[in-house]
């Protein structure tokens, strides 16, 4: 679920609310050209989670089917509804029933916690 968060909070171009704030290597450059020193500790090198084996494959299909998102638009902008299951279908084409039914219920658990952040949401 971390990974359908990341995803869905950099799409929208923001940080997760959930997630420290921290200061990135660029701007702790940033900072050094002013003559503010930040100490090594604070500076994170990297945004990073881990991903278990056993999800691996849902998280990369979910990453593949980034363009698959039935959208409506509307007064208040647009909408996102869900993922296009048969073309995550066609993604995943030649798996047998069984491991599309396991993965179609990996991708519903990543795209559940993905649609409240792409619609704009309070998490």
């Amino acid at each position: 679920m971390s990974a359908a968060r990341a995803w869905a909070f950099a799409r929208r171009g923001l940080s997760d609310p959930q997630c420290a704030l921290s200061l990135d290597d660029g701007t702790a450059r940033d900072f050094a050209a002013l003559g503010v020193a930040v100490p090594e500790a604070e500076i994170s090198h990297a945004d990073c989670f881990e991903v278990w084996r056993c999800n691996w494959r849902a998280v990369s299909i979910f990453l593949l089917l980034e363009t698959q998102w039935r959208v409506v638009s509307g007064p208040g902008g647009l909408a996102f509804l869900g993922l296009d299951y048969s073309a995550a279908k066609a993604v995943v084409q030649g798996r047998s029933r069984r491991a599309w039914a396991r993965l179609l219920s990996d991708l519903r658990i990543l795209e559940a916690e993905a649609l409240p952040i792409l619609n704009g949401e309070p998490s």
